[in-house]
């Protein structure tokens, strides 16, 4: 069974639509943070990134990886933005308004596609844009272009 996911980069300009990811300039990545109710997917992404040398956690929830990130600021948060209590998207506005974690990279995971809930996720903040399901190499060949390697 193959999986597939595309990966968008928002601009920064509002009234653009979505760029390829490889637009960003290099990032170095070393601590990672996922965030999904699905505690599989979160503990499966959080091996991968473990197994890749990233300093990688995992949260069940909105309110968890709140709390994660207050403890210690990831580079880069993938959040799932379909979660019960607090969302993805609430996630992201919380975390946009906090001082220590304003900088860090936001990516969105949705299962959905439509041009809306792209929307929605870049006026909350998000500056990636995964749809699911996630495919293994394609993030890893984005981590690698987020670093200028690829």
């Amino acid at each position: 069974m193959q999986m597939s996911a595309r990966i968008k980069q928002f601009t920064k300009e509002p009234s653009a639509v979505c760029a390829e990811s490889h637009a960003a300039p290099p990032r170095t990545f070393t601590k990672v943070l996922l965030v999904d109710d699905s505690k599989f997917l979160a503990d499966v992404l959080a091996v991968f990134f473990s197994r890749d040398g990233y300093e990688a956690r995992a949260a069940y929830g909105g309110e968890e990886a709140i709390a994660a990130v207050e403890e210690e600021v990831p580079d880069i948060a993938f959040i799932d933005l379909d979660m019960p209590n607090l969302n993805g998207l609430e996630v992201a506005t919380h975390l946009r308004r906090s001082k220590r974690a304003k900088n860090m990279v936001l990516v969105a995971l949705s299962g959905l596609e439509d041009a809306d809930i792209q929307s929605r996720a870049q006026d909350a903040g998000f500056d990636h844009f995964i749809t699911k399901p996630v495919d293994i190499p394609a993030l890893r060949l984005f981590m690698q272009e987020q670093a200028g390697g690829a």
